[in-house]
């Protein structure tokens, strides 16, 4: 599976490819402050194809994807809509219940956005995951690469494997813009609806979003039945006695079978 999640300050875009053995759909929308309108630009189920090259370039019906080393290019053209992203900061580990297939994080992405006559500035996060998650999956997940003018969070409470043994997978950091990382223990973290918490050498971090825009969608098909709910939200991040940090956030929850 993959995401992109593009922060500009007057716009949000998140794209998405989601991938079973039985289901296959990608989509992209964009939540635009002006309007205070989330609009879904792409939702298809036909499969991408990708070219020979020794990296991903993928392509669908109205939707390209380019992603390499060194970063990559979202393009949806007959929207006159193409994002450029250049890799900073890349994270790798291993999720609970895996031995192989080490998901891939980039917080801190570079970017540039031609758009409706525009060309936006902004940071983004990706993210792309291999593993064999279900058969049933459960989790929340909150993200921000535009959080105080210098903070990526990226923060998760996740169950997998209900039924055949459960993998319990929580993660919380905190990257700054000088490459800092602030993590906390796994079993120190966890989220509510609208908040996560953790708890970092003693001192209380509390994430809270409020949500803008929400978009929602069943992913169904064979042995998959999993529905998907993403909303674009302002955040506020308390971290101990600290003034809080506030900026904008995606927030992810999906719950049910995989197949």
């Amino acid at each position: 599976m993959l995401q992109y999640h593009f922060f500009f300050e007057d716009m949000f875009v998140q794209a998405r490819v989601f991938l079973t053995p039985s289901v296959e759909e990608h989509s992209l929308w964009i939540f635009d402050h002006a309007t205070q309108k989330l609009i879904e630009l792409e939702n298809c189920n036909q499969k991408m194809k990708q070219t020979e090259g020794s990296h991903l370039e993928i392509t669908g019906p109205r939707l390209q994807i380019l992603d390499g080393p060194g970063g990559g290019r979202v393009a949806l053209e007959k929207e006159g809509m193409a994002i450029e992203f250049k890799n900073k900061n890349v994270f790798s580990w291993l999720p609970a219940g895996q031995s192989s297939d080490a998901v891939i994080h980039r917080p801190d992405l570079e970017l540039s956005m031609t758009y409706g006559g525009q060309t936006r500035l902004g940071r983004g996060y990706s993210k792309r995951y291999f593993g064999h998650y279900g058969p049933h999956w459960g989790y929340r997940f909150i993200q921000s690469s535009w959080l105080g003018g210098d903070k990526f969070l990226w923060t998760a409470d996740a169950t997998f494997r209900l039924g055949d043994g459960e993998a319990k997978y929580n993660y919380f950091k905190l990257l700054d813009s000088s490459g800092g990382l602030t993590q906390a223990d796994s079993r120190d973290t966890y989220q509510q609806d609208s908040e996560a918490f953790a708890t970092i050498e003693g001192k209380k971090f509390v994430a809270s979003v409020t949500p803008l825009g929400e978009w929602l969608h069943d992913y169904k098909g064979g042995e998959t039945n999993s529905r998907m709910q993403l909303r674009y939200c302002k955040i506020r991040l308390c971290c101990g006695d600290d003034a809080p940090i506030e900026g904008y956030a995606l927030n992810e929850r999906c719950f049910g079978i995989l197949g």
